[in-house]
């Protein structure tokens, strides 16, 4: 039986069916190629987006619901001194040994990419999409707490113990998805600054741009010596040779 079929009518009741449902890995089905179909998603990008999708979700909705948090609220309430964050560490563990797990079953392709992904925020994207398929009945993803959970969801482990865990090679010579949703671009941030500094090692970023972008990447990668101070005014200048002074707008690179 579809679950789909067992939804009830309304709105609220049907947020709540799902979150209960959902609480118990019978999530909806989502159609990642419908969601973005302007980022040429290949069969390893959609199994990992799945499998990452069935088994944050879960996890992430039990946690919520012992801390009487409703992520259906508008503005979703963030409880203090509740333990909020150490509970989810301990889920993160647990997430991990779930991933490890699912790991063993998939190719190598579908592991590089569950951990490119979630690296750079993929467990917040799947919520957030598993969200949008509950609220509005179709493919979306819900933007309304977007920061709120990128808080509470990105995944924290390094990149190196991460691939130890998935058992890949993280300098494989495999692609990165980026993923459009409107005029968004998604898995454009990073977990850590080690991450950042990695994913230059791996050509998928230019030091100097991405010091354009966020201070914190910047001053990281100039103490590592992978740009200098005199190079990303450079590059400013040549992006704006009339306003050499001007500052480019700066943009979040770090959960």
């Amino acid at each position: 039986m579809n679950i789909s079929d067992l939804v009830p009518q309304g709105p609220y009741d049907s947020q709540q069916f799902h979150r209960q449902y959902s609480a118990n890995a019978l999530l909806p089905d989502i159609d990642w190629e419908a969601l973005f179909p302007y980022s040429k998603l290949k069969p390893q990008h959609t199994q990992a987006l799945d499998t990452i999708y069935r088994s944050i979700v879960p996890l992430a909705l039990q946690v919520f619901d012992q801390l009487q948090l409703d992520v259906f609220a508008p503005s979703m309430y963030r409880p203090q001194g509740l333990g909020l964050f150490e509970k989810l560490a301990q889920q993160e563990e647990h997430l991990l040994q779930q991933l490890e797990a699912e790991a063993n079953l998939l190719d190598d392709d579908v592991r590089h990419q569950m951990w490119s992904m979630l690296l750079r925020g993929g467990a917040v994207l799947v919520f957030k999409a598993w969200l949008g398929r509950v609220k509005e009945g179709r493919e979306s993803l819900d933007m309304s707490q977007f920061d709120e959970l990128s808080d509470l969801l990105f995944i924290k482990t390094p990149p190196h113990k991460l691939a130890q865990r998935l058992h890949i090679d993280p300098h494989a010579a495999l692609d990165h998805i980026f993923l459009m949703y409107g005029n968004d671009i998604f898995l454009d941030r990073f977990n850590s600054l080690e991450t950042a500094a990695l994913f230059v090692d791996l050509g998928v970023y230019d030091a100097t741009f991405l010091s354009l972008r966020d201070d914190r990447v910047a001053e990281y990668l100039k103490q590592k010596g992978y740009v200098t101070q005199d190079q990303i005014d450079d590059l400013q200048c040549a992006l704006n040779p009339l306003y050499c002074d001007n500052i480019t707008s700066k943009q979040d690179c770090l959960a």
